[in-house]
């Protein structure tokens, strides 16, 4: 269902000049030396309320920051010095300033931490301040950057490890893979310039936010939608956005909303339990084509649950049109595709001999391609004499199937199923005793 009807056509523009309670507390947290990055270069003068704070374990990071609230974690550990990459040592200074972070988040609505992933800081204070977060009554979501590919496996691993913990504990996570985000630099983007373009995500993102609670329009959205869609921790988020202007602006925003690499990663959930729309464009959007907009992404992006629709008014535009899309797939869904998942991708017969402590005798890498064992073939091991395996004297078909000699045969290729690999193809194995 769609949360507010938009079949008054009398309206000949779909905006007026309500304005939502700007009451809203809302705190953004730049965590570590990428996530503080990226908070100082978010451009947010239209939005006077929002607070920025910083937190780092480097004090020359934090200095040179022009977020104004900042709070050095771990100066017994790191003695004002960064993490060096370490998880640990990152770790110990958030453990060892709990209550200066809880100071710090205070009495907010909604908490967005921003926070880079692979080195020692970020990866590791994002759980604690999550923690501390999670205490409070506030929404906490979360944009979480992932290292490129050119900066090793070890990143890697530690980012991929972060992003599970902190999943849990925050009500929206929002993974921004450099990697991706790159397609839209050229082939000779600088690494600093590279840097930038995931920055310039997360500003689109946190504007995008920002703009649905505190910007004036007729489909306000407040913080009680927000929380209609991340009603609970843990579960996989969806966010994107598209952008146009001039010509044909609403098809063009909606062709840039579908392309954005931000809905096309690898883990991204199939159904998604509810989803928020919202689109922020001038006085001159037409109703008739916000019905097109909602029928467009309720197709592409349908939930099972929900549909939750805002629209925002901007006087400065004209003909010009964003879209941002939120969604979320709780994680009772998620458990339940992970089992089906489990069911379809069962070992196989040769796993499960391994794992009964059962091996080949000639060692695997060195296996020649084995075809189907013809009926002569056992037939001829009926006169065997060996000791140790007289599985193959056996000859007869029906008398292979075992536990399955009274079912209809289940044939591939001309083989029976039924009948075990090993017999089929005449591997001889051995017992580890």
């Amino acid at each position: 269902m769609i949360t507010r009807s938009l079949l008054n056509t009398e309206l000949d523009s779909l905006f007026s000049d309500e304005a939502p309670c700007t009451d809203l507390k809302i705190k953004i947290i730049g965590i570590g030396g990428a996530g503080t990055n990226a908070v100082g270069a978010l451009q947010l003068e239209d939005f006077a309320a929002v607070r920025l704070a910083a937190i780092n374990t480097d004090a020359q990071a934090l200095d040179g920051s022009p977020i104004t609230e900042k709070l050095m974690i771990g100066r017994s550990v790191t003695r004002g010095l960064g993490a060096g990459g370490e998880v640990d040592i990152g770790k110990a200074a958030a453990e060892s300033d709990r209550d200066a972070i809880a100071t710090m988040i205070g009495d907010v609505d909604l908490i967005i931490m921003v926070v880079g992933f692979g080195g020692g800081t970020g990866s590791a204070a994002a759980s604690i301040v999550a923690e501390v977060a999670g205490k409070t009554n506030a929404l906490v979501l979360a944009f979480v950057t992932l290292p490129f590919s050119f900066e090793g496996p070890r990143r890697q691993r530690i980012a991929e490890e972060g992003v599970g913990e902190l999943r849990k504990l925050v009500h929206g996570l929002i993974p921004l893979p450099n990697d991706v985000l790159l397609q839209e630099g050229e082939e000779d983007t600088s690494v600093l310039n590279a840097f930038a373009i995931t920055d310039r995500w997360i500003g689109r993102g946190v504007n995008s936010l920002c703009a649905m609670l505190l910007s004036t329009g007729v489909i306000n959205l407040d913080l009680g939608s927000l929380r209609s869609v991340f009603q609970s921790q843990g579960g996989k988020t969806i966010f994107g956005t598209g952008v146009a202007s001039g010509g044909d602006y609403v098809k063009d925003a909606l062709d840039d909303l579908i392309l954005c690499p931000l809905l096309h990663l690898g883990d991204r959930p199939a159904q998604l339990d509810r989803i928020l729309v919202n689109v922020i464009g001038g006085a001159d959007l037409p109703i008739t084509r916000v019905n097109e907009i909602v029928s467009q992404v309720s197709k592409r992006f349908g939930s099972r649950e929900d549909i939750v629709f805002g629209a925002v008014l901007d006087y400065s535009r004209t003909e010009s049109l964003e879209i941002c899309v939120l969604g979320k797939a709780e994680m009772e869904r998620l458990d339940a595709s992970v089992k089906k998942s489990k069911v379809a991708d069962a070992p196989s017969p040769v796993e499960t001999m391994q794992g009964l402590g059962l091996q080949s005798e000639i060692a695997q890498d060195k296996l020649p391609i084995l075809q189907q064992v013809h009926l002569s073939k056992l037939a001829s091991r009926k006169k065997s004499t060996s000791e140790d395996q007289d599985e193959f004297t056996f000859n007869e078909v029906d008398a292979q199937r075992g536990y399955f000699e009274k079912t209809d045969r289940n044939d591939y290729k001309d083989e029976d199923l039924d009948v075990p690999t090993y017999l089929r193809r005449g591997i001889k194995i051995k017992l580890k005793v």
